[in-house]
């Protein structure tokens, strides 16, 4: 999704945000960093590596856009790049502010300025911040006097990003474009990054509805049909197959006739419509018809595979029809399944 050619980056500062609640201070950099050709092609990968599929999320405040403060700093930011050093200081007393939590890690936070930056069709100056919170071991070796020593120390990997943020500068006024991650952290863990600091909201977008609708459906099927005991695992992997099917062979998603397709009763439809509705928490008007994303379909194929684990003696993969699967229970009490094909490949 990342395109080098025609991004730049320009200025690069680090600080050391610690965990105020346990008192591990906060070191400011008084300069940027230098950055020679060999670090900017590892950074390049570092940021690059960092942000996996297009999920887009703006800044929001309950009273006023303007008293969110790290939109405030990127907005003085875009307006005056020549105070970027001021700035970036700025955002490391705010996360450090926000690590009050006994579960937030210390580390280096890289803030970053970029000229430009190309993410797909997105071109457009930009503002990162990397926070480093895992150390990664490595080796190297060092020649003197005809020995060759090797050492050890522990750094930042430039594959492994813990959390991050770019902020495009585009549609200021709605809270600018946010890519965001936090890849230690998963469920309530994550409020930290994304609520308690950067206060950001994921942005209503064909790849969040695609993915949100996709995560919908599974839970649907898991929290509302499967407490039905007469509901067979091979007909959950007939709903999923439908879905998926859906999804793939249409451009649109319809709000109307998706639930029907997959479901094929009006009266389970209409639970799942309202069960989307009661999901909907980001306001992605998931009941309302939008363009289907092919990139988040294809995201998120583990969700569609349909296996049947029969103990631990077997795993039976369905691609499609379950009319061609019998289930029974043999003289002996032994359950069984019988698979009908035309053709052995």
């Amino acid at each position: 999704m990342f395109e080098q050619n025609g991004s730049r980056l320009s200025q690069l500062v680090v600080h050391y945000v610690g965990n105020k609640l346990k008192d591990e201070g906060l070191q400011l950099s008084q300069q940027q960093s230098g950055i020679d050709e060999p670090t900017l092609a590892i950074i390049w990968q570092y940021v690059f590596s960092a942000f996996k599929s297009p999920n887009f999320f703006h800044f929001t405040h309950a009273a006023e856009l303007e008293r969110n403060d790290v939109y405030a700093i990127a907005r003085n930011v875009f307006q005056q790049p020549e105070r970027f050093l001021e700035k970036s200081q700025q955002l490391a007393k705010l996360l450090f502010d926000a690590s009050q939590h006994p579960q937030v890690k210390s580390g280096e936070l890289l803030v970053m300025y970029f000229d430009n930056l190309k993410f797909g069709a997105l071109s457009a100056p930009a503002i990162g911040l990397f926070k480093s919170e895992q150390k990664q071991p490595f080796l190297f070796t060092e020649e003197q006097e005809q020995v060759i020593d090797l050492f050890s120390y522990r750094g930042i990997s430039p594959t492994k990003v813990d959390k991050a943020a770019l902020i495009f500068n585009t549609e200021e006024e709605e809270g600018y474009q946010v890519l965001c991650v936090d890849n230690l952290n998963k469920g309530e863990a994550t409020k930290f990054w994304f609520d308690d600091f950067l206060k950001v909201k994921i942005k209503s977008t064909e790849f969040s509805q695609t993915t949100a609708l996709i995560a919908a459906t599974k839970g649907f099927i898991d929290q509302d049909l499967k407490t039905d005991e007469t509901l067979e695992s091979t007909a959950v992997m007939s709903f999923l197959e439908r879905s998926k099917n859906y999804l793939s062979e249409e451009e649109s998603y319809k709000a109307d006739e998706y639930g029907l397709e997959v479901f094929e009763d009006a009266g389970v439809a209409n639970r799942f419509r309202e069960y989307v509705r009661a999901q909907d928490h980001d306001d992605l008007k998931l009941d309302e018809d939008f363009t289907i994303s092919g990139e988040a379909v294809k995201k998120k194929q583990t969700v569609f595979k349909s296996v049947l684990k029969l103990d631990k003696n077997f795993h039976v993969y369905i691609h499609g029809n379950r009319q061609m699967i019998e289930k029974g229970t043999d003289e002996q009490g032994r359950k069984f399944y019988k698979l009908f094909y035309e053709e052995e490949n």
